[in-house]
């Protein structure tokens, strides 16, 4: 009911406006065009054109008119109430997938996974995807959004700080421990920092620490939003353990007002060991890098008596590219996406941005920067086991509350029993809501055997 307002009320704003937009963009563009609108960020454009070109060189008689910025929901968002939107879209900010998917905004994409893969004879789109890299863009078993990078998570390290104090990666939490001791006590180093004004960054410490305790069933019982979730013994020892870095003083004193920017920009800085964040971490901070930096990752140290193996590590493939159900040519949107996210294009996404798609053998051929390779290689050593938690893209008002909740159990004005209560009442409040889009999550083994 309440996304129905909000699209009403959009709706109602893009009416009153439309004297004042001036031509309609796709009657500019005429027929035989494919538009995508893409955000801006990190990454760039460069890879987006780069697939436009492809798109171009295998349909001669269609052209593709790519592009974007920082705020394309946003400037988009008045075509798609008024049903003439683009072929293909990508947006991460101030943006609900789920309950566009709701609103009717979203068309299946089922018909395109079963089409063959782009430049690959025999093989199904579908099927060129790494292992459990799909699911998370998927509604009751129908495709809906596509991934667009390989995320691995984890512990960045000082690689030449660590091999000039003989520092060895720790595998077990006790050795993590000592470690953080050792660094405390023999240098004037902080162990760690983080970006601590988004408390996400050090739940990439928190979240492996519920998995390599309680296991899949815990993560499961989390995103089905399954009652006590949060209250069970395991998260909270792992808001405990997460809390005693800091009480420890193994956090260098201040993270928790940085940014993410400036939290990095200390690590590189030689001010902390390690730092807690994903793959684009070397991407993101390239034009800061000093010279002859080299970071490597770690996966976030384990227990020999948890439920999830010592070597597990988070990795993630969230929602992101889809179709809109409206669009003029929802088939070449398709197609765009079957090029873009091909062998060949995420190859050249890896060499010019330094990032991996979820697509199998994309790495092949390609110069991997170290850093890169040593995410790829904590993958390796986790021998499949890898794991993420759903109910971050699914249920936003439950990520912010956990996200809040989270942060103040760091900074000490929260018990780890009273952020397992607080962020189970915002379950509740989910799950008492008739509105909600409910997702379900299904075992490892029963993804499998489909």
């Amino acid at each position: 009911m309440r996304s129905q307002i909000v699209f009403g009320a959009l709706l109602l704003l893009y009416g009153l406006s439309f004297f004042l937009r001036g031509e309609d963009p796709r009657a500019a563009l005429g027929d035989r065009v494919m538009e995508g609108i893409f955000f801006q960020g990190g990454y760039g454009l460069d890879w987006v054109y780069a697939a436009g070109e492809e798109f171009e060189r295998a349909h001669p008689d269609i052209k593709a008119h790519v592009w974007g910025n920082p705020r394309a929901w946003d400037q988009s968002r008045p075509r798609f109430l008024a049903g003439n939107p683009p072929d293909a879209f990508w947006c991460i900010h101030n943006i609900n997938f789920w309950a566009n998917l709701q609103d009717g905004l979203v068309a299946d994409l089922d018909s395109l996974m079963d089409a063959p893969a782009y430049g690959q004879e025999g093989v199904r789109f579908r099927d060129t995807f790494l292992p459990g890299t799909l699911e998370q863009g998927q509604y009751q078993g129908v495709q809906y959004f596509l991934p667009i990078t390989y995320a691995v998570q984890g512990i960045w390290y000082n690689k030449k700080m660590f091999e000039d104090h003989g520092w060895t990666v720790p595998a077990t939490w006790d050795e993590f421990l000592a470690l953080c001791e050792k660094i405390k006590t023999t240098t004037a180093i902080a162990p760690l920092t983080h970006q601590g004004k988004y408390p996400s960054y050090y739940g990439m410490i928190f979240r492996p620490l519920l998995y390599k305790l309680g296991g899949e069933e815990l993560l499961l019982a989390i995103d089905n939003l399954e009652p006590g979730a949060w209250q069970r013994p395991e998260v909270i020892r792992a808001a405990q353990l997460s809390r005693d870095l800091v009480e420890k003083g193994y956090v260098l004193e201040g993270s928790s007002s940085f940014s993410h920017t400036e939290g990095q920009m200390i690590w590189l800085q030689g001010k902390a060991a390690m730092i807690p964040c994903g793959t684009w971490l070397e991407s993101e901070m390239k034009n800061a890098l000093p010279p002859g930096f080299e970071m490597r990752l770690m996966a976030v140290p384990g227990f020999a008596d948890g439920k999830g193996s010592v070597t597990s590590v988070e990795t993630n493939a969230d929602p992101a590219f889809w179709v809109p159900r409206q669009a003029a040519h929802p088939d070449w949107g398709m197609e765009y996406f079957r090029i873009l996210l091909s062998k060949k294009m995420a190859a050249n996404f890896l060499a010019t941005i330094g990032s991996v798609m979820p697509i199998k053998g994309s790495t092949q051929g390609v110069a991997i920067p170290p850093a890169m390779q040593s995410a790829l290689d904590v993958v390796d050593a986790a021998s499949g086991e890898t794991f993420s938690l759903r109910f971050l893209s699914w249920y936003p008002e439950l990520r912010i509350e956990y996200e809040n909740a989270f942060g103040a159990v760091l900074n000490g004005d929260l018990s780890p029993a009273k952020f397992g209560n607080r962020v189970e009442a915002q379950a509740q409040r989910m799950r008492d809501d008739a509105d909600l889009v409910r997702m379900t999550r299904l075992p490892a083994k029963a993804l499998a055997s489909r």
